[in-house]
């Protein structure tokens, strides 16, 4: 991990860096949990970057962490102001680096600051959908982000924000697409799994209910990862495998489950997907579960 794929991450999210005595740079970061702002903390120690956490808002119980940057002394750091702030209408506004490069750390930081996971909890066919807030950034920097993202192999598209305080639109949202594999890719690349150390982090009170959420359900359980990989093409010669173990044809795999043989065949062959109720029966005729799956994609990949 790079200095600059963390930092940029974060910026990407609530992070920001301010002028101080027009001579430091402040670099903040804020959340709900102070144990993940220690996490975080780890990761500049190796750098040999000081940094401190302090009680930012006593009423919402938000912590910051932050540390001072002496442009005479980090070049690095003191150019990174100039890359993401530029005056607009009498305004200080934060920008897209144009060079900016997202690297799988860099889009991990991101998602945590800033990203989650919509599921439909009354829609049990419903692929979720990875959403990542964008609503400090104008319509060009998104459209620079989409196109970044396009070159991780990612397709995501804008939404406009509605706030849930005042009702009113105030930006956009990038919304992943659901039907060409966008959310296996994205999670292959920040880690399948929430990071350890951070899982039981608080986000806060998300949500109409006000329900108190966990870094965690940012990524995905067993059965939603099984409505995920139905979109996924490099299933298909998983399962063809699998039905050549188990002595099965097309055909009596069809007439098992109800679905044409050639529709078998083309997902086999990458030519399209199983719907996601097709998908489990599927997955029952055969024996196979998510865990399954996505050990055989990793060793396929590898």
């Amino acid at each position: 991990m790079k200095l600059s794929e963390l930092i940029n991450g974060t910026l990407l999210g609530d992070a920001s860096i301010r002028i101080y005595k027009n001579r430091y740079y402040y670099y903040s970061l804020n959340a709900k949990d102070k144990k993940f702002l220690e996490w975080n903390r780890r990761s500049f120690k190796k750098f040999n970057i000081p940094t401190y956490i302090a009680l930012n808002n006593a009423i919402s119980k938000v912590f910051t962490l932050g540390f001072y940057i002496n442009a005479r002394q980090n070049i690095e750091l003191s150019s990174l102001r100039g890359k993401w702030y530029r005056r607009h209408n009498d305004k200080t506004v934060k920008v897209v680096p144009k060079n900016l490069e997202i690297t799988p750390t860099t889009l991990l930081f991101w998602y945590l600051g800033d990203g989650c996971l919509v599921r439909r909890k009354n829609d049990e066919n419903r692929v979720p959908t990875i959403v990542i807030a964008t609503n400090c950034f104008s319509k060009d920097d998104i459209m620079v982000l989409i196109g970044k993202l396009k070159e991780l192999g990612l397709n995501f598209y804008p939404v406009e924000y509605t706030s849930g305080f005042t009702g009113k639109k105030c930006g956009y949202c990038l919304y992943s697409n659901t039907q060409d594999g966008t959310p296996y890719k994205f999670f292959k690349l920040i880690g399948l799994d929430c990071p350890k150390e951070i899982e039981n982090c608080t986000t806060g009170a998300k949500g109409i209910y006000h329900e108190q959420k966990f870094f965690k359900d940012k990524w995905t359980t067993e059965e939603n990862w099984i409505k995920i990989l139905s979109n996924v093409k490099e299933i298909g010669p998983i399962l063809r495998k699998k039905r050549f173990e188990m002595g099965l044809s097309q055909n009596q795999i069809g007439k098992k489950v109800g679905i044409r043989r050639e529709n078998i065949r083309d997902v086999e062959l990458m030519k399209r997907n199983f719907s996601v109720k097709n998908f489990r029966k599927i997955l029952e005729t055969l024996n196979l579960d998510a865990n399954y799956l996505l050990a055989s994609l990793k060793q396929s990949n590898n």
